[in-house]
């Protein structure tokens, strides 16, 4: 087998971000959009084995010690072994209310985009909505304005590409941050090593926190689970209407088709859907981000309706831009402990940080295969228990690539 990302594929690692499509200087590299994932396909009779398309994959790790000092350099930053380096965490939520309301949690990254370009500090941000020809499937595209900002806003939980993004950034000239998953955040700093005018254009890493995503099976799951048809949706939301919100069908007409509760749904799927190369992963904040951004519900936020983002500000750069959004009236934030921002993403803090993730990693050791790379000790050890439930994890995704095993998820999601 050639030196590219097909091995990547084949040692089932790729997380199918789609970025080494754009690093290959031969195009022999394209985006397949599959039944469950993206991922590459290479043209082996046109590859040279340059290894960029290698150079620029964060399914096969990242180098955290490497990474981490370019971005703490001259930062005189705290540092948590869960939260990485930092330096103010924030709670907060959008000043404009539809803002706030119609994101997943209180529409502060949406708001911060829109201050950014407002003043003139970026030229675009490169962001996930959806299709307009398939109000399921979605779309990375460079923002410009503050509707398309709004167009892109709440979660999307599930598999996303970014395919062509950088070429875009090369062929046109300006200031860009970049929006997407602590893994998508990796691979465009790896990018960023080997490019200089893409280090140059990409100011900015935003990154949302993410313990697993989903496979793209998990929406026709739960067109069967809540029985809609495909020619009914117009549009399609994961999180909308609040906090915690819910999951809505629109049809052409803007009626509500179907309307879900987020812990309804999101319970009642379970892992079965989890992508596997998720159980790997070790970064739920975003830790080589600039800005990572997610959700708030502990203490004395659980109570809130409308929306309540939490924030970590990585530099001293980027902690004077968020409060200068609140001057200018564009965001309301306050002070948050670490503390509190750790106890609100506990489960995730146990899969990337505890025995979960080092109980994947022994288990595909066990079965001889590849893991990732981090350059960094793992937190915690594996444990037998902790090898059970990858085993029982490995199953339950099993069962989710099968159609005719969905009656048994089914069967669960009403007991």
């Amino acid at each position: 087998m050639k030196k590219n990302v097909a091995q990547v594929v084949h040692d089932g690692l790729c997380l199918g971000c789609g970025v080494c499509q754009d690093t290959c200087p031969k195009n022999c590299i394209k985006i397949t959009h599959g039944r469950e994932l993206n991922y590459p396909t290479v043209d082996n009779s046109l590859c040279i084995e340059c290894s960029r398309c290698l150079n620029v994959c964060s399914g096969m790790g990242i180098d955290m010690k490497k990474y981490t000092s370019i971005i703490c350099e001259n930062e005189n930053l705290k540092h948590d072994k869960y939260l990485g380096y930092f330096d103010k965490c924030f709670s907060g939520y959008s000043i404009d209310n539809d803002i706030r309301y119609h994101s997943a949690s209180g529409g502060c990254l949406s708001s911060f985009l829109i201050y950014l370009l407002d003043k003139k500090i970026i030229d675009g941000a490169v962001v996930v909505g959806w299709d307009n020809n398939n109000p399921m499937s979605p779309r990375t595209y460079i923002a410009r304005n503050r509707d398309e900002i709004i167009t892109a806003r709440s979660s999307k939980y599930c598999v996303v590409s970014y395919e062509g993004i950088v070429n875009e950034i090369k062929q046109n000239e300006g200031k860009y941050v970049i929006v997407g998953l602590p893994c998508h955040i990796q691979s465009f700093r790896k990018f960023c090593s080997i490019s200089k005018i893409v280090k140059e254009r990409i100011i900015g890493f935003f990154a949302i926190y993410c313990s697993s995503n989903r496979t793209r099976l998990s929406q026709k799951y739960l067109m069967y689970r809540y029985d809609i048809k495909k020619e009914d949706i117009y549009s399609f939301a994961y999180r909308d209407n609040g906090c915690l919100g819910s999951m809505i069908f629109r049809n052409k007409n803007n009626e509500i088709v179907k309307s879900v509760p987020y812990p309804e749904y999101w319970i009642g799927m379970r892992g079965f859907f989890n992508v596997p190369r998720c159980s790997l992963c070790i970064d739920h904040y975003g830790e080589l981000s600039d800005v990572s951004f997610g959700d708030l519900h502990v203490g004395e936020f659980i109570n809130d309706k409308i929306g309540i983002s939490s924030i970590i500000s990585r530099s001293a750069h980027w902690t004077d831009l968020l409060q200068k959004s609140c001057n200018d009236g564009f965001l309301k934030l306050d002070y948050l402990s670490p503390e509190i921002l750790k106890e609100s993403q506990q489960y995730a803090i146990r899969q990337k940080k505890g025995p979960g993730v080092a109980s994947a990693f022994k288990l595909r050791t066990i079965l001889h295969k590849k893991n990732p790379d981090y350059n960094t000790q793992l937190v915690c050890k594996y444990t037998k228990p902790g090898l059970i439930k990858e085993i029982l994890k490995n199953i339950m995704q099993t069962i989710g690539r099968n159609k005719h095993l969905w009656f048994i998820i089914k069967m669960l999601d009403r007991h």
